[in-house]
């Protein structure tokens, strides 16, 4: 006999998830890279970080001292300035759906400063939003308020003024315990 599954909220997501994107113009040219770039993304509670196509740490997020290092050459650059000065955005659930890794995953719409970026969350995988409300990361924590935490799994987003089109989509997510040593400026990409 099967256990009931108890209801409510998924745990906050703890792990890995792998993205990869492609670049184009808006006329659908391919633009930048050959190959489709990677980039890491590892969050646990209220810390965060990025690596790069290159596997260089890019960003660094420690809630608990709301620590946010952007690197820049393999040095950290202040946070106001990586912060930078975004408008506010727009939001508009869509109706639209879609099946990404096995998980089921919703659509939302944010138009900010001459960019219109389509955004496929998936509920299943939530952090908890107020943990990066001084996160300033750009956009991080709109985004999660956006999604109620649930984090995106495909973004398109169309720049019209730089004349190009960005696809990121999860290649992988892997659920895991992070320590806290995954955490440090120093961490190698696992």
């Amino acid at each position: 006999m099967l256990a009931a599954r108890p209801s409510g909220p998924p745990a906050p997501f703890s792990g890995r998830i792998v993205y990869e994107s492609a670049f184009q113009t808006l006329a659908g040219d391919p633009l930048f890279f050959a190959v489709k770039p990677k980039s890491w993304f590892y969050v646990q509670g209220p810390n965060l970080k990025v690596y790069d196509r290159n596997q260089h740490l890019q960003e660094l997020y420690l809630g608990a001292t709301n620590e946010y290092h952007r690197m820049e050459q393999g040095r950290s650059r202040p946070a106001i300035a990586a912060a930078g000065r975004a408008g506010a955005a727009t939001v508009t659930c869509l109706p639209t759906t879609a099946t990404i890794l096995g998980y089921e995953c919703h659509a939302l719409q944010l138009m900010q400063d001459g960019a219109v970026t389509l955004v496929f969350y998936a509920p299943a995988l939530r952090v908890n939003a107020a943990d990066f409300s001084r996160c300033p990361s750009p956009g991080w924590f709109a985004l999660l308020q956006a999604t109620d935490g649930a984090l995106p799994l495909r973004t398109i987003c169309v720049d019209t003024r730089r004349d190009v089109t960005t696809t990121t989509e999860a290649i992988e997510v892997q659920l895991r315990v992070l320590g806290a040593e995954e955490f440090a400026l120093n961490a190698p990409l696992r």
